[in-house]
Formats: structure tokens, C-alpha cells, sequence
């Protein structure tokens, strides 16, 4: 995977601490390789934001959009799956569609987004039980399994935002006093 911004972006808002699916993990990539130019070019031209919120920005797009696309085929991925089942039994597990793991990755990032930029959980929340009744017949598992699988991103989000603002503030006053000490010498 190429190093772009939006993949340093997603790292420095605690991408590394959700642990993905090898599935999830090759379209987190392909998201990446996707994105990365677009991304790149809102940061150039909007360089007075920040860009963890141009990253809720193009999060809040991408995961609205993928999961009306969902929707929209949900009942053709139904039937597949259905057709799976009839046709292999318990080994349909091992067969999960494409816009199935592109809709949980990109709610992860979306959440994981969210949680750093402080957003309210119950709206996170919200989001996260809309997209777990979308998936839970494609990935089959139990809706409140998979939303609370999502709701891990945010929190993740948000212990990576407390970490840095933490390790900031110990910073800052430990420049304060030092700052005081130099400026107060006796001479």
C-alpha cells in the first residue's frame, strides 16, 4: 500500500489499533488507492482545515454513499446468499459479497473518524446499528455482534485523540516550566 496522506491521516487517528479482516484489509487498500489523489487535493486546496476534519468529511460521503449502493442491491445480494446456503450449506460462511466487507471497512473508518473528532455516540451509535441491519444477513452474523464489532473503530478513534491530547498537554506544561525556569534565572 502506498504511503499517501489519507493513509498517514488514518494512522495518526488510531487505524492501527482495529484489527481487520484480511478481507477488510484489501479493501482497506483499495479504499486508500481510490481516495488518496482526492483526498491529497482537498488538503492542498483547503490547507486552513484540519485534515482529520476533511477526513470525517470524505468519510461521511463515501460511507453514505456505499451504503445506498448497498441498498439499492441489497436484495440481489440476498438471493446470492441465499442461493449459497441452498447450494453449500454451513460452507456459504466462507462467501461473503464484496460490498459486504467495502460497507464494514468503510463504516469502520467512518466511526473510527468519529470517534476522534469527538462526534456524540449516540449518533456513532446510530450509524452503527443502520449499517450492522444492512450486513447482518450478508456477513450472517447477529446485528448486535456486528454493530458492536463497528462501534470498536470509535472508540478507537476517540482513545487515540485522549492519548495525543494527553501526551500534548504533558508536553505543554512540562515547555511552560521550562520556559518559567529560563526566563527567571538569577543572574
Amino acid at each position: 500500500m502506498t504511503v499517501s496522506a489519507l493513509h498517514q491521516t488514518f494512522t495518526s487517528i488510531g487505524l492501527n489499533q482495529l484489527s481487520l479482516s484480511q478481507a477488510e484489509q484489501k479493501e482497506l487498500t483499495a479504499f486508500i488507492n481510490q481516495h488518496h489523489q482526492f483526498f491529497d487535493n482537498v488538503c492542498q486546496q483547503k490547507a486552513d482545515k484540519k485534515p482529520t476534519d476533511l477526513l470525517l468529511g470524505l468519510m461521511t460521503k463515501t460511507q453514505q454513499e456505499t451504503a445506498q449502493h448497498f441498498v439499492h442491491n441489497q436484495q440481489a445480494i440476498e438471493s446470492m446468499q441465499q442461493v449459497l446456503i441452498d447450494t453449500l450449506g454451513d460452507q456459504q460462511k466462507k462467501f461473503v459479497a464484496t460490498d459486504s466487507h467495502r460497507l464494514a471497512i468503510e463504516t469502520r473508518l467512518w466511526l473510527l473518524i468519529q470517534g476522534y473528532c469527538g462526534i456524540d455516540f449516540s449518533y456513532a451509535n446510530e450509524q452503527a446499528e443502520q449499517s450492522a441491519a444492512l450486513l447482518t444477513t450478508s456477513l450472517a452474523l447477529p446485528e448486535h455482534a456486528i454493530r458492536s464489532d463497528l462501534l470498536v473503530a470509535y472508540y478507537a478513534g476517540k482513545n487515540q485523540k485522549e492519548t495525543k491530547s494527553a501526551s500534548q498537554a504533558k508536553g505543554s506544561i512540562f515547555q511552560r516550566i521550562k520556559s518559567f525556569i529560563r526566563t527567571n534565572k538569577p543572574y
